[in-house]
Formats: structure tokens, sequence, C-alpha cells
């Protein structure tokens, strides 16, 4: 009987993580090693399966710097950012200012609402929301001098029908004395989440998301090997429910959902109301959603944000350097 001699997927990571080192001779972050390596076209080689090959990427190597005591690995900083290097690589680091240039070499200097067409391409196209999307665009409302609605408006609201391919009478009654036929989600957006900036990120999504179905903080940059990141995270979400989403800005659709959000039955009325009284895209948004025909839904998809295609997609992250 022939001998499968084919590498598990977890030694093919250490392997292409040796590699990237050697070749950048440099500290880096499990997640920069990940996406470098798609950026040197060693996609193919990368064997985990699944929607999330990142994160099972950076979790093994993860395991195997805590677990294994031959590793070939050797962590340089734990914070704010794990940063690891080769144990056998003689790079001299002479102060904190060299780790933070190996944390920053490989940053994009794209804005976060850059980052809206690609959670608008995950939410409709992903079987937990099958929604669709619209920024509001926080400068065209109406603020109070004050500065007590800072933190009202969301980055980008979604909207789910749930109507089924019942008769036209049922569904109005089931409309009437049932349910909404929706579920309405709201999401704020962030280009990185750590442990210094997660509190407050995460409490404006509390304060902007909560009113809805379902909230969410999305960020294009979570390092998921960070402990003390993770179990904020978690904590966090049992405490306020609000759900967090791990955007892939290589793959959209292959975003993946960290920690999904606690539904709430009831909508908060009062703060839609302000929201639809200070901003004409939340507003509007309201009003698509009332007139939106589930047997006419082509005439109501410009009234949302752009989905685009893959061609687009490309074209629009080299046009923002997103990457």
């Amino acid at each position: 009987m022939a001998r499968n001699n084919k590498k598990p997927a977890y030694q093919i990571a250490f392997d292409i993580t040796k590699e990237i080192l050697e070749e950048e001779k440099r500290p880096l972050n499990p997640n920069q090693i990940y996406d470098l390596a798609i950026q040197k076209g060693y996609r193919d080689r990368i064997a985990y399966g699944g929607k999330t090959p990142k994160t099972s990427f950076t979790r093994d190597i993860y395991i195997n710097l805590r677990f294994d005591p031959n590793t070939i690995f050797e962590v340089v900083q734990k914070k704010p950012k794990l940063l690891i290097k080769l144990k056998e690589q003689n790079i001299q680091i002479n102060n904190s200012n060299q780790l933070e240039q190996s944390t920053q070499k490989e940053k994009s200097h794209f804005n976060e609402r850059d980052l809206h067409p690609l959670l608008v391409k995950f939410v409709l196209g992903n079987e937990n929301f099958y929604a669709y999307a619209k920024t509001i665009f926080h400068e065209e409302s109406r603020k109070s001098k004050s500065g007590t609605d800072k933190w009202l408006y969301p980055d980008i609201v979604g909207v789910n029908f749930e109507y089924d391919d019942f008769d036209s009478a049922v569904n109005q009654f089931i409309t009437r004395y049932d349910k909404l036929p929706i579920k309405i989600y709201s999401f704020e957006l962030k280009k990185e989440l750590t442990v210094a900036n997660f509190r407050e990120c995460y409490f404006q999504a509390v304060s902007n998301s909560s009113w809805a179905n379902e909230g969410y903080l999305v960020a294009a940059d979570i390092d998921t090997t960070d402990e003390e990141l993770t179990n904020l995270m978690k904590r966090s979400n049992q405490s306020f429910g609000i759900g967090i989403i791990h955007l892939n800005i290589e793959e959209p659709a292959q975003s993946e959902i960290l920690l999904s959000a606690q539904f709430k039955q009831k909508l908060d009325y009062t703060v839609m109301n302000e929201l639809s009284d200070k901003n004409p895209n939340f507003k509007d948004f309201l009003k698509t959603i009332h007139d939106f025909d589930p047997k006419q839904e082509h005439r109501y998809k410009g009234e949302f944000d752009k989905v685009l295609n893959e061609e687009e997609m490309e074209n629009y992250k080299k046009e923002k350097k997103i990457k």
C-alpha cells in the first residue's frame, strides 16, 4: 500500500511561517505572516479547508508557541501585539521603536469607510445575514451642539426580509399579528481592534447598535492569538450582546463571525426615532423597508449600497490600496 507523504495543514503553516520570517528578517505578527503569504503567492500551499483558513493558520502558530517545547519560533513581544521570530535568527532589536516599525510596515493607508463595500458584500452573501446594507453618513446628520449624540450613528445598517413564499394574504396576516417579517442589523466598523482600543470601540458599538435586532463590531485586523484581547471580546459579548466580525479584506466572503450578537426581539423605537429625525440616510432606510415588495425585489436594490462583483471588488481594492 502506498504511503501518504502529504504534510498536515499545521506543518505546512509552520513551513510557510519559517520561510516568511527568513525572507522578511524582522519580527512579525501571525496575522501579518498569513497576509504576506497570500501576497507572496503561497495561497495554493495553505492546506486549511473551510471558510476561515486565516484563523486556523494563526491559531496553530499560537498553539505551537505555547505548548511545543521544541518550537522553532520565539516570542519577542507580547503587547500591544504578539510578534515572533525564528529562534535561530540573529535579529538585533534595540528598542520598542523597531518593534513598532515591524508592525507598521505592512499597514495600508485606507480609511475605515473604504471597508464598507467589503462588509456590504459579506452581509448579503452570508447565511447568517442575507441582508441588504446601507451606509449611514454621519456628516449628513443634524448633530446636537452638546455632543450627546456623538455615538448615536452606526456606520452601516442592514435588513433581512424574512418573507416566505406564502400567499399575500398570509404575509399580511403575519405582518399584523405575528411579528415583523424582517431582521434589522447595525454595524460599527474599525480598521483594527487591539487591547488598547477595544473597550472604546466596543462601547461605541453598544451605544450606536444596541437599538437593532442584532448589533456588531467589525474590524479588518483582529489579533486572534492575543489571549487578553480574545478574553475581553468574550466577556463583553456575554455582558452586552454586541457581536464581533473579523472582516477578511483579501476574501470578504470568508470573513468570520467571531462572536454572534444576542438577538433582541424588540427594536428600540426611541433611538430609531432620534436617528430618523437627525439622519436622512436612516430615514430613507426605514422608508425603503416599509415600501419593500418581495415580489419586486429588483426595484429596491438601488436604495441600498451597491454590491460589487468580483472584478469590481478587485479593482476597488487596488484603487483604495486595501491589502
